[in-house]
């Protein structure tokens, strides 16, 4: 009978040995397995809020969806972003859990949130902190927000659990961070760019506005969209301009400020008038004011338009005599005169641009003018022939004129009777308007 051992297989201490060592290095394989999955699912987590904030260039909706989605990467009672573009704009927005006001505490330097701030380096609290901010919480992360290399803010995340947050956690939310830097990075930027667009298109506005202090709307757009203006044949227009008399004695009586306010206040109330009856100012030199009608837009009712603003100018002044007298200040009294004909206009100059008119038709106005009975409104023949339907007027003679020998002239007294509204003869009524509306259309009988 042999050995009873040679009956059992030998015992091999290796392959135990092997099997023993090969479990635990199972187990760590599964662990790191399950930990790089995770790893991965917050990754892509952080990806699709990066996506999601990045559709969105409002400052708000971008915190709102980090508010929202954040919860995917890790567990949170409290989340909330200080934003601290400047010192005028800062504000902590509170995206989850109780509202907390913005204070000086809050951002004060020994706190997390201010050495975050001031360092750029991240804040991980595991057991409470003594600030003021947060201190209901046992856990806290506050990572900063960088932008172009300077911290414009924090992302701050809290739970009441004491050793909540691992350096993995830390390490997502300076991830999440990278991403909500660059979203709020690109919608400051935009809001910057639309400010500035605003900014260009208000004073675009201002430009355009003071070309047409200077030329009509007509005028305006040929230069912005040709660069010049052609000057332009008019075959009848009313060029009127107005004086006043003794201005410069007068105007020894009152300071230069008085002097000027009180040219203002006139010239602004003509530049009403004229403007309520479609004639285009020209200029004016010193106390001299000159508007023409019928350009740039041609019309049939030119002359009709300048005999009535004259009315309504020599209404007012006398008027602002009254005014003055009362007050016992120097006043003025004003000279108008109307001539109607041919002229061409056109802007001038390069730099300042000028909208002018030159002719024969000028030249005379002018001469109506400085020919004219001060407080009274002196018109031509022409200009006559045109309004005498509308107008009663007083037959002068003929009067000599400067470099122009003797010219019929005529005072507007007021509107006809049958053509006004009020006993004064100064506002045209119902069947004014009709027959204007007629001769307008080019239909007046």
């Amino acid at each position: 009978m042999g050995n009873t051992h040679d009956s059992f297989p030998p015992f091999d201490s290796s392959n135990e040995l092997e099997k023993q060592a090969r479990e635990p290095l199972l187990l760590i394989a599964r662990r790191l397995l399950a930990e790089a999955q995770a790893l991965s699912s917050r990754i892509a987590a952080v990806n699709e809020i990066a996506t999601a904030i990045n559709r969105t260039l409002d400052i708000d909706e971008i915190l709102r969806v980090v508010g929202k989605q954040a919860k995917w990467l890790l567990d949170f009672e409290h989340c909330s972003v200080y934003i601290c573009t400047d010192t005028s704009s800062c504000r902590l927005v509170t995206l989850f859990g109780d509202p907390v006001e913005l204070t000086a505490t809050i951002v004060a330097e020994d706190s997390p949130l201010g050495r975050a701030m001031k360092t750029g380096q991240s804040q991980l609290i595991r057991e409470g902190s003594l600030s003021v901010f947060l201190h209901s919480y046992a856990s806290q992360i506050f990572v900063p927000l960088q932008s172009d290399r300077q911290v414009i803010g924090t992302i701050n995340f809290a739970t009441t659990q004491a050793h909540a947050y691992t350096l993995e956690d830390l390490r997502i939310s300076y991830l999440l961070a990278l991403q909500v830097s660059a979203a709020i990075r690109n919608a400051s930027g935009f809001a910057q760019l639309n400010q500035l667009y605003a900014q260009l298109e208000a004073e675009k506005r201002k430009s355009e506005q003071l070309l047409l202090n200077v030329l009509p709307v007509r005028v305006a757009d040929e230069l912005k969209r040709t660069g010049r203006v052609k000057p332009v044949h008019y075959d009848s227009a009313s060029v009127l301009f107005t004086d006043f008399k003794d201005f410069t004695q007068l105007a020894e009586q009152l300071t230069p400020e008085d002097l000027v306010n009180e040219l203002d206040y006139c010239f602004s109330c003509f530049d009403m008038l004229i403007e309520t009856h479609k004639l285009e100012k020209l200029k004016t030199i010193g106390d001299s004011y000159m508007c023409v009608g019928g350009i740039p837009t041609p019309n049939r009712t030119h002359a009709i338009d300048a005999v009535l603003a004259a009315l309504q100018i020599q209404a007012f002044m006398q008027w602002r005599r009254l005014e003055k007298i009362k007050n016992n200040h120097p006043y003025w009294e004003v000279r108008i005169g109307i001539h109607s004909g041919p002229l061409l206009a056109g802007a001038i100059g390069h730099n300042k641009f000028s909208y002018d008119v030159w002719g024969d038709t000028v030249n005379t106005a002018s001469r109506m003018e400085s020919c004219g009975v001060c407080g009274n409104i002196n018109i031509s023949k022409a200009t006559f022939e045109l309004v005498k339907n509308f107008f009663d007027c007083e037959y002068r003679g003929k009067v000599n004129a400067k470099n122009k020998g003797d010219i019929d002239m005529y005072l507007v007294t007021r509107l006809k009777k049958c053509f006004s509204l009020d006993p004064t003869g100064l506002l045209p009524n119902e069947d004014f308007n009709q027959l204007y509306a007629a001769i307008q259309s080019g239909h007046p009988d």
